[in-house]
């Protein structure tokens, strides 16, 4: 499949390559880590993707070994690849301490397919020789059972396809919403992510703003490993049904126990030495 990157670039996922769009006789021939590192950046455009994610989808699972150093030798790749290409805006951005993010801003175009041409195979009628009168009933015996079986088989396929289906439905229906965060910018020394659901709520453009004019005010100051969390309370709910209750963490990830500790803005009380 091939993808058109700002109307100048293609990349073309089956072949790995990446070039001009006027001048496709002349690519950019990538190796197959860097190529599974862009199409899962593409994937998830406007997302930060976690180095632990990266490590598995392109390294791990392929049976490769993964590295920081293997990593950023191919985003440091494809940055290069692109300018020379004529990508001048910053196509892929570092999030500190946690992951890259293929920029929102860049306009991702897929491209359709060439259809296949294929010549149309020469018809051969079929002559058979004269059959006796109680052979054709035979067989039209036969193809008469052969028909109500296959009628049955697919009656039965339908039926199985349907009770999936509304499984299926049922679960995602009822299924408890995932929390996606998003990257919103910088406040002090701090990375500022939020829940990417409430960016959907009311006017977003206007929610982003005063939220981030908030942060910034009060200037958080994190270290190297640690980021500002937004998130909405679902324990209490405030004193007017139109208002919502949001509260600012510092958050600091354990990649030995792949886990996250969140605390309020203040430090932490330290135990006693």
């Amino acid at each position: 499949m091939k993808f058109l990157f700002n109307k100048h670039v293609i990349f073309d996922s089956d072949t790995g390559s990446l070039a001009v769009h006027d001048e496709q006789d002349d690519p950019v021939q990538i190796s197959n880590p860097t190529k599974r590192l862009l199409l899962l950046l593409l994937n998830h455009q406007g997302e930060v993707v976690n180095r632990e994610v990266i490590f598995k989808k392109v390294w791990d699972d392929f049976g490769m070994v993964s590295s920081n150093n293997n990593l950023n030798h191919c985003i440091s790749k494809l940055r290069r690849i692109l300018r020379i290409l004529g990508l001048e805006d910053e196509v892929i951005t570092t999030v500190p301490k946690m992951g890259f993010m293929f920029q929102e801003e860049i306009q991702i175009e897929a491209l359709p397919e060439p259809p296949d041409v294929m010549q149309d195979e020469p018809r051969i009628r079929d002559i058979s020789a004269p059959e006796s009168s109680a052979s054709v009933k035979t067989e039209q015996t036969a193809t008469s059972s052969l028909r109500t079986a296959n009628v049955m088989n697919w009656l039965s396929m339908v039926i199985a396809i349907t009770t999936l289906m509304a499984s299926a439905w049922f679960w995602y229906n009822n299924r408890p919403p995932d929390r996606k965060e998003v990257f919103m910018g910088k406040a002090g020394t701090c990375s500022v992510m939020v829940s990417e659901q409430l960016l959907h709520s009311g006017d977003a453009v206007t929610f982003k703003s005063g939220l981030m004019r908030y942060a910034q005010d009060l200037n958080p100051q994190c270290n190297s490993d640690q980021y500002l969390l937004v998130i909405k309370s679902r324990s209490y709910k405030t004193w007017s049904q139109e208002l919502s209750r949001l509260y600012f963490m510092r958050c600091a990830n354990l990649r030995e126990s792949k886990a996250e500790v969140c605390w309020s803005l203040t430090e932490p009380p330290h135990s006693g030495t």
